[in-house]
This record gives structure tokens, C-alpha cells and sequence, in this order.
């Protein structure tokens, strides 16, 4: 039985991504994946939609603003993700809607499930 997993921490300027559990790693017994994104501040980070994916994001630090918008209607929503707020939201992203993060005040995180592994050629830049 393992009671540590080792994830890769993707650093950048503007934060980090780090995947948690995923069914694309041998030592992982759930069929989710999932990971964790910090947002610098002053930063936006994402930009992009997918053709497939399905996700899910929820606050887990800071306050975050979401936005999202429609590639193909152009129909735009934006969320304010605050950890402090008295509910917790989670916020659906399905395919062909462009999402980007942006930590508010200072530096935020957010917690993202989905069901399918980081697929490259899934995941389109497009500016929100």
C-alpha cells in the first residue's frame, strides 16, 4: 500500500498546476482526474476550451474570477470564486466554452475534476 503519491509541480510566472489523482498514473486507484492551480497576482491564467472535457472548479484559497464564454455563440458567464464566501461553489465547464482564472486581490487557487487525463490535442487556446 502506498501512503504517499509524488505529483510534478508545473511552475510558471504566473502560478502553478499540479495534478493530484488520475487514472493516468499506475499508483492511482481512482478513475478521476484532478489537480490543483495557483494563480499569482496580477495573473489570468487558462485561456483555453476543450473539445471533449468535461470540469468542474471550486475555490480553495484567495478569490478567483472565472470567466467563460461560448466559442461557437459567443455567450459569455463569470463566476467570483471566493473560499471565504458562505457557500462553496462549483462551477461546470462544459465542452466548447472557453474559461480563463484570474486571481483578485492576491494570489488565489482552485480545485479542478474532470474525468478525462490532460489530452494536448483537447485543449484549444482561445482568449476569454
Amino acid at each position: 500500500m502506498k501512503f504517499v503519491l509524488k505529483r510534478e509541480k508545473h511552475q510558471a510566472p504566473s502560478g502553478f498546476l499540479a495534478e493530484l489523482v488520475s487514472s493516468k498514473y499506475a499508483d492511482e486507484p481512482f478513475k478521476i482526474h484532478s489537480y490543483l492551480v495557483k494563480i499569482n497576482k496580477g495573473y489570468t491564467r487558462a485561456n483555453h476550451y476543450h473539445k471533449k472535457k468535461k470540469e468542474w472548479i471550486t475555490s480553495i484559497g484567495g478569490k478567483t474570477l472565472l470567466k467563460l464564454k461560448h466559442v461557437k455563440t459567443g455567450q459569455r458567464k463569470q463566476y467570483l470564486l471566493d473560499f471565504e464566501a458562505k457557500d462553496q461553489k462549483i462551477i461546470f465547464m462544459p465542452p466548447f466554452w472557453s474559461h480563463s482564472i484570474a486571481a483578485i486581490g492576491g494570489a488565489s487557487a482552485v480545485l479542478v475534476f474532470t474525468l478525462r487525463p490532460e489530452d494536448k490535442e483537447d485543449t484549444i487556446s482561445h482568449e476569454v
